[in-house]
Parts: structure tokens; C-alpha cells; sequence
């Protein structure tokens, strides 16, 4: 996917509005990521199953609401992707709070870096 040329197309850094141009572009049938709109709900879910001290709770999550928080992408291995309005977050499938990684970068700039190999990360593929 060409995350650059999307770039032009957002009017704005919403991770909603990301997703939304993400799912009207063809979807690769072997792709590393699959974006969804029910992988939010369904990571939300598995918080609550998951739920311990050590773990992203509800609570954790409707504070990240306030900044438009939203899960859009889940890899083959089950971790997940998920953006503010100003962050991207990198969340292990276990949803352990220690091992989150977060980038001060809006979505589409967070995949545009990724896709050019200057993002590093303990938790996602190498490439796409």
C-alpha cells in the first residue's frame, strides 16, 4: 500500500479517518496486518479477559478515548496497532502495559516510516 500517496488523500490526522481510507483501498490477501473496524472491539474484549494489573484495563483505554484513540490493525502474530491524534501505539497481543510501544507520530506518518525501515520495533514484522 502506498501509505504516502493516501497521506494526500486525509483531510485530517482522526485515526477513524485513517481507517476509513485504509478499508476502501484492496486489501492484500497475504498482508502482514489485517484493518478492520471490528479489531477495536475486539481488542477491547480481550482487555477485559485479560484484565490484571499488569494489563491494559477499560479504564486505560477510555482515557486514551479522550484523544480519539482507536485500534485499527492486528498482525498475523495477534499484537495490535493502534493510534491517537497524535501517537501510534504498537500493543503486544498478551496487553501487557510494560511492553507497549509508543511513537510520537500520527498513524499515516507512523506507516509511512515503517514502510521506509525507519521505524524499529521488538513487536512488528520487519516489513510489510
Amino acid at each position: 500500500m502506498d501509505f504516502e500517496q493516501l497521506k494526500e488523500t486525509l483531510p485530517d490526522a482522526k485515526p477513524q479517518t485513517f481507517l476509513q481510507a485504509i478499508l476502501s483501498q484492496p486489501q492484500e490477501e497475504d498482508a502482514e496486518l489485517t484493518f478492520s473496524e471490528e479489531i477495536d472491539e475486539q481488542f477491547v474484549e480481550n482487555c477485559k479477559f485479560l484484565a490484571s494489573p499488569e494489563t491494559i484495563s477499560e479504564t486505560d483505554v477510555e482515557h486514551w478515548r479522550e484523544q480519539e484513540f482507536l485500534v485499527v490493525a492486528q498482525s498475523l502474530d495477534g499484537d495490535y496497532l493502534a493510534g491517537t491524534l497524535e501517537q501510534t501505539f504498537v500493543i503486544p497481543s498478551s496487553l501487557y502495559k510494560e511492553d507497549i510501544e509508543q511513537f510520537d507520530k500520527q498513524l499515516i506518518d507512523f506507516f509511512i516510516a515503517y514502510e521506509n525501515k525507519e521505524i524499529t520495533s521488538a513487536i512488528l514484522p520487519k516489513e510489510l
